[in-house]
């Protein structure tokens, strides 16, 4: 029945892909480009600051060539400072054809000796003798690059310095840099793009295990929750073992969504078929005594139909509860205590007594309240019910809770019958029941060894002497994180 309606459920492939789903492909390209641009535009930043001093590193050379040939033709001439520029030093900064060229001698005993007279500039450091220093500056309306120097005279009969001074426009300098710039830009730019055509195709690549598991899924036929066996990369071995692990519980949720709805079937089918023959037989009842007798009897029948839809729903909560509420430190007092109240009155209609003895104040275990509420109502009820069959005196029903160093231990103790010990081992089937003189649904304790089950916890069936039945249970008890490791059974 439900595969029928996963068939119907199933959707068409153009509606699996919404149009304002986001691509993880789009996504890690992009980022990709992103970064790739980042490092690109650094890169050429770089080539530009790098081919800017390699050009003033090659030119600033010839400047300094120029100017230690002019430096070397500084002399004296009747105490007179005097100098004959080579035309060697304007040859060598000839080489650079478009660019001026501009100078300027100075002593310091006599003022100025040739060049520009308008040439007064300083270097940006204190200036220091013997040493030459490049700079940039602004002259005539153009930036140039000077080089600047500061000797004191070597001959004997003058005293002072003589500073020289000698700049050159940067339109080579610029010419240089721009042309290693856009060779290195293309570079880069080459570089870049076989990095984007290499994230694009890589991208493919890396998500193809992600298409082969969809394509798989979406093979399918509908109700099919078996695991995926295919081979995947390391990476993507975690997201197959959980979508593994969620169709496993989806196909436990199913076979107990089946389950149950079958127990309900099975259940409700008997007492309606009863219930309706009742009803046609007290209809055809004539006398009003038998017609009485008729319709107590639809009574009873229908206090019974109607404790089985109980069990029947709080069946349904309990398993839905263990599915989808997480656990938490639940106080086991709370819930037998609970239940020991509501079958009180049960108790003491059927002529039984029903204690509860507890050698504890407060008992933490980890589970659901409600799941272990439900399993002492029907240990107790079943306890209850039984507890009189075969015994002349067995009108007594004992919960009793004890603490041992590393679990607590419930027994539910009756004084009854008992349960022959080839039976002991089927009275958790499903819709198994010992008795059949009795009322009862066989799926009660069923459900006991679910939430049992559930809770790792552990249950046998003991005689009682003289006569009747225990069911022990042991469940771990709820370590603090300071604590021990929890106990397991």
């Amino acid at each position: 029945m439900w595969q029928k309606f996963l068939c119907r459920q199933k959707p068409n492939k153009g509606e699996l892909v919404s149009e304002s789903t986001p691509s993880l492909r789009r996504r890690f390209i992009i980022g990709g480009i992103s970064i790739i641009s980042v490092i690109a535009a650094l890169a050429i930043n770089f080539v530009f600051e790098y081919s800017q001093r390699l050009a003033d590193i090659s030119y600033d050379r010839l400047l300094r060539s120029a100017l230690l040939q002019m430096d070397e033709n500084i002399g004296l001439v009747h105490n007179k400072v005097t100098i004959d520029i080579p035309w060697s030093a304007f040859a060598t900064l000839a080489q650079a054809n478009d660019d001026r060229v501009f100078y300027k001698v100075v002593s310091s005993s006599q003022g100025f000796i040739t060049g520009y007279r308008d040439l007064n500039i300083t270097p940006p450091k204190p200036p220091q003798l013997d040493k030459i220093q490049f700079f940039d500056r602004e002259y005539s309306g153009e930036m140039v690059r000077f080089a600047w120097l500061e000797r004191h005279l070597t001959e004997s009969e003058s005293t002072g310095t003589v500073r020289i001074i000698i700049g050159q426009t940067r339109l080579s300098r610029e010419e240089l840099s721009s042309s290693v710039t856009e060779r290195a830009v293309e570079v880069v730019l080459m570089i870049a793009l076989v990095a984007v055509a290499l994230i694009v195709i890589g991208s493919q690549l890396v998500l193809r295990p992600l298409h082969r598991i969809s394509r798989v899924l979406e093979e399918r036929q509908p109700g099919d929750l078996t695991p995926i066996n295919i081979k995947t990369p390391k990476e993507t071995h975690h997201l197959k073992m959980v979508i593994n692990h969620f169709m496993a519980r989806l196909q436990t949720n199913l076979e107990q969504l089946e389950n149950y709805t079958a127990d309900a079937a099975h259940q409700l089918r008997t007492p309606l078929a009863s219930l309706r023959a009742l009803a046609e037989n007290a209809r055809d009842k004539t006398s009003p005594e038998r017609q009485q007798e008729a319709l107590e009897n639809i009574v009873t029948q229908c206090d019974s139909l109607s404790q089985t839809v109980t069990l029947l729903l709080n069946q349904a909560v309990v398993s839905h509860r263990m599915q989808t509420n997480p656990k938490e430190p639940v106080d086991l007092l709370i819930p037998v205590t609970a239940s020991c109240r509501e079958q009180a009155i049960t108790a003491l209609h059927k002529g039984v007594s029903l204690s509860l003895e507890a050698n504890v104040k407060r008992a933490m275990v980890f589970g659901d309240a409600f799941a272990l509420q439900q399993m002492m109502q029907n240990l107790i009820e079943n306890a209850v019910r039984y507890s009189s069959l075969g015994a002349d005196q067995a009108t007594e029903v004992v919960v009793r809770v004890e603490e041992f160093s590393n679990y607590y231990r419930i027994n539910v103790i009756d004084y009854g019958a008992g349960i022959p010990k080839e039976e002991k081992k089927r009275v958790f089937e499903r819709f198994y029941r010992g008795r059949y003189d009795t009322a009862g649904s066989g799926v009660g304790l069923a459900m006991v060894k679910d939430i049992i089950d559930h809770h790792t916890a552990n249950i046998i069936i003991l005689d009682t002497q003289p006569n009747g039945t225990t069911f022990q249970i042991d469940i771990a008890k709820y370590q603090t994180a300071h604590g021990a490791e929890d106990f397991m059974l």
